[in-house]
């Protein structure tokens, strides 16, 4: 069975492939059921896995580039529920212009049958 730290490492990998273009690990991270939650640094709130798929998949297709990494993680569970608070740091590229990310982000999962799945991403862009 996986850990919530390397669901959290896994979430982290799927991020900087899908700058790249690539969205299928992000869509193996992700809950495929309906009460999946995405509140995105765009400032739209995203529920059930359809849209959120939409979101990933169009963010994907934008081949933001740049690389994202977490910080300061604290990860806690119960039996069955976990989540993960911390920061994303790092830069991508809007519109050809390098961009700084610098979020607060919280991350919920859920466990799946013998993995932590992702039933939640809320992130806040700092000023």
């Amino acid at each position: 069975m996986s850990t919530l730290e390397q669901a959290s490492d896994t979430f982290y990998r799927a991020l900087n492939t899908m700058l790249t273009g690539d969205v299928g690990p992000m869509l193996e991270v992700w809950s495929h059921a309906d009460d999946v939650t995405y509140m995105s640094p765009f400032g739209e709130l995203l529920v059930g896995w359809e849209t959120v798929r939409e979101s990933w998949e169009k963010q994907a297709a934008a081949r933001l580039g740049g690389q994202v990494a977490a910080e300061e993680l604290r990860c806690f569970s119960s039996s069955d529920l976990g989540f993960v608070v911390g920061f994303e740091r790092g830069s991508v590229k809007v519109g050809g212009v390098t961009q700084p990310v610098n979020i607060r982000a919280t991350s919920i999962y859920r466990l799946e049958g013998d993995r932590w799945a992702m039933i939640g991403h809320h992130t806040d862009p700092l000023s």
